[in-house]
């Protein structure tokens, strides 16, 4: 395996972590993700079932990153970080307009992290593509 692609999986991999953590604690744990995750508590009313929802969604797209690591083959890591790079650019792009309730501070964390999260993606998509192109 080349280093390229060493880098891409350890890449996807880390997508994958972040998103089962934060999957995980919105299926199994609804109320405490909505209680105590920064700045959720600044949205509408808690819902249990969307939030499950949420959480089962954030799980099935971790585990098509991490299946994409594990094969490293072509078209299904590129079709993972697709799905990837459509859920964190939407997700940034909904929280970046909403900012009306939000401290100073938190608008500024939760916006660099969705950004660098969603641009982490692009990036990796990028690779992706570029070294299978390559190979």
């Amino acid at each position: 395996m080349t280093s390229t692609a060493k880098w891409l999986r350890a890449g996807v991999l880390a997508l994958a972590a972040l998103q089962t953590l934060v999957s995980v604690w919105q299926y199994a744990f609804t109320r405490s993700f909505f209680d105590d995750f920064p700045t959720v508590r600044l949205d509408p009313p808690y819902n249990e079932h969307l939030l499950s929802d949420v959480g089962g969604l954030g799980l099935a797209l971790a585990a098509m990153l991490i299946y994409a690591a594990a094969v490293m083959e072509r078209r299904v890591v590129l079709l993972a970080l697709t799905g990837y790079v459509i859920y964190a650019g939407t997700h940034f792009l909904f929280h970046v307009r909403h900012f009306d309730h939000f401290s100073l501070r938190d608008a500024i964390g939760v916006g660099t992290g969705l950004g660098l999260e969603w641009a982490l993606a692009l990036v990796l998509l990028y690779v992706a593509w570029r070294h299978h192109r390559a190979s």
